[in-house]
């Protein structure tokens, strides 16, 4: 069987979160403070997910229960989108600056 790939999400999740932080504040640490607060809500789905599946188990059934997370990858699936490839962002600010090496060997520069 072959899977859909989901198991690329998370991280792709982290990334543009780190990526459109960076992109709207512009200030050095934005990223690492969007990907802090994203990762709550990673705790609070881990913490509260199983459980809520469970219990709607016990009410209901197992597999209606399992309803709900595939309705959850459906809206995933909606949102992909935003995790398209955007163009390279080279020059303009975005390279680090030229060094030269000026120890032995420094091929003449």
């Amino acid at each position: 069987r072959r899977g859909l790939g989901l198991c690329v999400l998370v991280p792709q999740t982290f990334a543009a979160a780190g990526r459109l932080a960076e992109e709207r504040d512009g200030r050095p640490g934005a990223s690492d403070a969007a990907v802090a607060r994203l990762n709550v809500f990673n705790y609070v789905g881990f913490l509260i997910g199983s459980p809520l599946v469970g219990a709607l188990g016990d009410a209901w059934s197992y597999r209606g229960a399992m309803l709900v997370p595939m309705v959850l990858v459906l809206v995933t699936v909606v949102y992909a989108r935003s995790f398209e490839a955007r163009p390279d962002r080279y020059g303009g600010g975005h390279e680090r600056p030229r060094t030269a090496d000026v120890g032995r060997g420094s091929n003449g520069l």
